[in-house]
């Protein structure tokens, strides 16, 4: 009895090997092959970006990571940092300007809550602020999106009112 519980594990496990089968059509990519992919797809939304900016009458600003910006009203009250509970009255919407969220939202920054983008523009702000934000997918909601509201890999304009820093 033992042997023959053996044998089934040995059967069971030999099956279960992590090996590719040729009915699969994803292909592997290299590491350097995904380095390239995601460097096209940034270098293809910096495009779409700057087709959106070479329309608009307003000024942007482009920070490090590809967060832009235009201030609507400086604020006058303290700057938020990291570790900040802020509370901002937004609206999200896509760059065709769809609406996708909007409302009043509290968050401690640099903690979960908003996505990247969201929470370096924040950084940006004072009480009092009004921007603009234009956020590439990689800093929003990348390539899977936010269910019906989001597509996948959309370039989103947020505008936020800082209302309140603790």
């Amino acid at each position: 009895m033992r042997l023959l519980t053996a044998i089934l594990i040995l059967t069971c496990l030999a099956g279960c090997q992590n090996k590719p089968d040729n009915r699969s059509s994803v292909q592997t990519r290299t590491e350097s092959e995904l380095i390239e992919l995601n460097k096209s797809l940034i270098n293809q939304d910096r495009t779409v970006i700057a087709e959106y900016l070479s329309s608009s009458d307003r000024t942007f600003t482009e920070t490090n990571t590809g967060l832009w910006y235009s201030v609507l009203t400086e604020g006058t009250g303290g700057t938020v940092k990291t570790g900040n509970s802020v509370t901002f009255d937004y609206e999200c919407t896509l760059l065709n300007g769809s609406p996708c969220y909007s409302g009043t939202q509290t968050i401690r920054v640099g903690y979960a809550g908003a996505e990247s983008g969201v929470t370096e523009g924040l950084q940006l702000m004072q009480v009092g602020s009004d921007y603009l934000f234009i956020i590439p997918p990689y800093l929003a909601y990348g390539h899977t999106g936010d269910g019906d509201r989001i597509p996948g890999r959309a370039i989103l304009i947020y505008r936020i009112r800082i209302k309140e820093i603790s």
